[in-house]
C-alpha cells in the first residue's frame, strides 16, 4: 500500500487511550496525515477538545459495541452528529451499564480472594476513561498485581475467566440504526480481529456502509478478503491504527490507515460532503 495520509481509528483518554483529544490531533499532524477521526469506544465527550487543524480535515468518530449471539461486534461511526438528543441519552445508558459491569467485575475479583482492589481508588484513576477492562488491567499493572496488561488478562480478566461479565449494549443492527439518525455512515470495524466477518452480508442488508479493510492486526490476506467483500456488496472501505498510545503496540499511528486515493473515496461517503475540503 502507498503512503498513508488518513487514520480513522483512533482512542483518546475519554475512553482507553493515553492521549488526550489535543494531543493525538498534535500526533496526528505531526505524522503529516491529511485526516483523521477520534473513534473512541460508546462516546463523543473528546470531540469537543479537538483544536482546529486547516491543514488535518477531522472526521467526527465513535465505536460502538454491539453484541450478537454473546460476539463483541464493534460498528465504527463516522460524520456523526454529536449533539443527537438519542445519541446523547443511548450513550448515557451504556455508560452506565459499563460502570456496573466492570464493577461487578472487581466484586468477582475481590470476592475470589485473588486480588484486593478499591473501587473509589479506581474510579478516581480511570479520571474521564471509560469503565472497561483494558483500564482496569491498566490499573491492576499500577497496583503491582501483573507485569503487564497482557498478564492482567491471561489471569484475571479474559474471556474465559471467572470474572468475566459479558457485555450486552446494543444489536449491530440497533448501532447501524443510531449512526444513520446521527447523520453517519456505519463501518464494521477490523472484521477478522474478532471474528465477524460472516455478519457481513446481513449487515449490509440492514444498512452497513463500510467495512473496516486496513487494521494492525489484518495481514495481507485479511486485507484481501475486505476488499472483495467492499466490493461484492459496494461498500466503503476504512483503515486505522486504532491507536490507544501504549508504547509496547503494533497498534501505533502510521500502522494502517488509507492512501490518498482511498481517503478521497471515504470522504466522498460524507452525507455533507459539500463542506468538506480534503
Amino acid at each position: 500500500m502507498s503512503e498513508i495520509v488518513a487514520d480513522l481509528h483512533l482512542h483518546s483518554t475519554f475512553s482507553d487511550g493515553l492521549h488526550t483529544p489535543a494531543a493525538l490531533a498534535e500526533l496526528v499532524a505531526g505524522k503529516g496525515l491529511r485526516a483523521f477521526s477520534l473513534t473512541d469506544h460508546d462516546t463523543v465527550a473528546g470531540h469537543a477538545l479537538v483544536p482546529q487543524n486547516p491543514k488535518v480535515t477531522f472526521i467526527p468518530g465513535i465505536e460502538l459495541t454491539a453484541t450478537h449471539d454473546g460476539k463483541e461486534v464493534h460498528l465504527l461511526g463516522y460524520y456523526i452528529n454529536k449533539d443527537e438528543p438519542e445519541l446523547g441519552d443511548i450513550l448515557a445508558k451504556i455508560a452506565a451499564r459499563r460502570t456496573k459491569r466492570l464493577m461487578d467485575i472487581v466484586d468477582k475479583l475481590n470476592n475470589a480472594g485473588k486480588v484486593l482492589l478499591d473501587k473509589d481508588e479506581l474510579a478516581e484513576d480511570l479520571g474521564t476513561g471509560s469503565y472497561n477492562r483494558l483500564n482496569l488491567a491498566r490499573f491492576m499493572v499500577k497496583k503491582g498485581l501483573a507485569q503487564s496488561i497482557e498478564r492482567v488478562f491471561n489471569s484475571y480478566l479474559g474471556d474465559s475467566s471467572d470474572a468475566y461479565e459479558a457485555v450486552n449494549y446494543l444489536s449491530p443492527v440497533h448501532a447501524i440504526k443510531l449512526i444513520h439518525q446521527c447523520g453517519g455512515v456505519a463501518f464494521l470495524a477490523h472484521p477478522y480481529t474478532n471474528n465477524t466477518s460472516l455478519l457481513i452480508p446481513e449487515l449490509v442488508e440492514c444498512g452497513l456502509n463500510g467495512i473496516e479493510a486496513f487494521h494492525p492486526s489484518h495481514g495481507v490476506s485479511d486485507v484481501k478478503k475486505c476488499l472483495d467483500w467492499a466490493v461484492r456488496f459496494k461498500l466503503g472501505v476504512s483503515g486505522g491504527s486504532d491507536f490507544h498510545g501504549n508504547e509496547n503496540s503494533p497498534r501505533k499511528i502510521l500502522s494502517a490507515g488509507l492512501n490518498g486515493e482511498r481517503l478521497v473515496d471515504f470522504l466522498a461517503l460524507n452525507p455533507s460532503r459539500d463542506c468538506v475540503i480534503a
